[in-house]
């Protein structure tokens, strides 16, 4: 009977957390004017300070963290925006890219001053001007790179950079074959090698679809194709990238899926070879994935944004937590399946509040469908002791049982990568404390689980092939 008392309590408490959340573990919506995002960056001073890039009604900004969000058009005379970036160096330098129906409006605008004031900045572009993606050099805000390409027209150039803060643009395509370039991604240890994603061949929307790699900045670029889709008469274009800001030699792309071949590929060797990842992942032709990401401090943690041409084809938001090798649904909450997504950001742990990562809708027709959705984890603090240990360890987290915080010491023998996460009852993940590079050390992180209800969680560390998992009773 005892027993039996003691599954119904618990019972009990898990739904009670499974209803009570308040955008914690769900999907919620942050900004909807009823526009397609198809850009959001984050300022990487202030993470309470991001922006929008909308195809619908320009640039807009948010200085805390989502609550409030102004239009901030300022001299952009065509505000069919479709890509952004932010300069790393300089976060009051930003870039936006429009579409290629606004004519000789068209284009590249610049800002100095945190986008109170654009300024139209295509000199030396000489394709239709659809800005598909621009990358800032992440120590330079004056050099920048941008992908050229209207869907429609081949490209004669496709890849442009400029050093003069976008004053005149030159062509950086050397060693590429098929110009009509839509994804670009920096290596964020070592800024001059760079990637670079292709679409359809034209005329005739043929494949295959390539990645390039570039060692000298753009100078030259290479073919790394070896593992990707290699049919000619069905292209998968390559529509986003994204590398591991701790492990550089691990990329994500995103492709279409216009024949099965397509989809979701990782490297872990730098390009040298691709495997296909697509377990539990959408394969069905029509299939759109325009948004990835690796999570940042991970190697492992990815997120893939799909929308679709086919009406059978799912969209919304999939996520691995094993580098690719199984999928899950993470959509849910505010955020559906049945929602394209083409925008992802992600705000890291720090001042700026718990760490949240943000997807842009762009429903063609239903407005519930648009705007910025986002998705937190209970934030922690982490303290290194100043200790080195002789093995590996987790502790019993103190006090237990815990109201509304607890400390949880853990132990790196030598230097790594450690995660430890939090779960509830129906094994759902809640809380990440820790999910990056550690040096070796003791070190205590803090829990605060005011935001969730009472009852049993577990936390479990992985690193350097140690894992342990320890039980934790939160009681109000």
């Amino acid at each position: 009977m005892r027993k039996l008392i003691s599954l119904v309590f618990l019972f009990l408490i898990s739904a009670t957390y499974l209803y009570s959340q308040d955008g914690l573990g769900v999907w919620t919506v942050t900004y909807n004017n009823t526009s397609r995002i198809y850009a959001i960056v984050i300022n990487p001073v202030n993470q309470n300070i991001m922006y929008t890039g909308s195809l619908d009604s320009g640039v807009y900004k948010t200085t805390n963290g989502g609550l409030n969000w102004t239009p901030v058009n300022n001299g952009l005379t065509y505000v069919k925006v479709q890509c952004l970036a932010i300069s790393s160096s300089n976060p009051n330098v930003l870039y936006a890219g429009t579409d290629h129906l606004g004519t000789t409006n068209s284009g590249i605008y610049v800002s100095t001053d945190a986008g109170a004031n654009w300024i139209y900045k295509s000199t030396g572009i000489t394709d239709v001007k659809g800005i598909q993606q621009i990358a800032v050099h992440p120590t330079n805000p004056n050099t920048a790179y941008a992908a050229v390409f209207d869907g429609v027209n081949a490209s004669t150039i496709g890849m442009y950079k400029t050093t003069d803060g976008g004053n005149t643009w030159t062509a950086s395509n050397t060693g590429m074959t098929n110009y009509n370039i839509l994804s670009i991604a920096f290596n964020p240890l070592n800024p001059n090698v760079m990637y670079a994603g292709s679409s359809l061949i034209l005329p005739g929307s043929t494949g295959p679809a390539k990645i390039y790699k570039s060692y000298n900045g753009g100078a030259n670029w290479f073919e790394i194709v070896n593992g990707l889709p290699t049919g000619t008469t069905t292209g998968n274009p390559v529509r986003s990238l994204s590398i591991s800001t701790v492990d550089t030699s691990r990329v994500l792309a995103a492709l279409f899926v216009n024949d099965t071949t397509g989809g979701v590929y990782v490297t872990t060797n730098g390009g040298q070879l691709w495997q296909k990842k697509y377990s539990a992942l959408p394969n069905t032709t029509g299939t759109l994935y325009r948004a990835c990401l690796i999570r940042p401090g991970t190697s492992t943690g990815m997120y893939v944004g799909i929308d679709r041409s086919t009406p059978a084809a799912p969209m919304g938001v999939y996520h691995s937590t094993d580098g690719g090798n199984t999928w899950a649904d993470f959509s849910g909450g505010s955020l559906l399946n049945s929602y394209s997504i083409r925008a992802f950001a992600f705000k890291t742990l720090g001042p700026a509040g718990d760490p949240t990562l943000y997807a842009g809708g762009s429903h063609t027709t239903l407005p519930t469908a648009r705007g910025v959705f986002e998705y937190s984890w209970i934030g922690t603090g982490i303290v290194n002791n100043g200790q080195v240990p002789e093995k590996f360890y987790l502790s019993q987290n103190f006090p237990n049982p815990f109201n509304p915080s607890a400390s949880i010491e853990f132990g790196m023998q030598k230097t790594g990568l450690v995660s430890i996460r939090v779960f509830d009852m129906l094994g759902r993940e809640v809380a990440v404390l820790v999910n990056e590079v550690r040096k070796a050390g003791v070190y205590t992180a803090v829990f605060d689980g005011s935001k969730l209800t009472s009852g049993a969680y577990f936390y479990r560390i992985e690193t350097n092939g140690f894992t342990d998992t320890k039980r934790m009773l939160l009681i109000k």
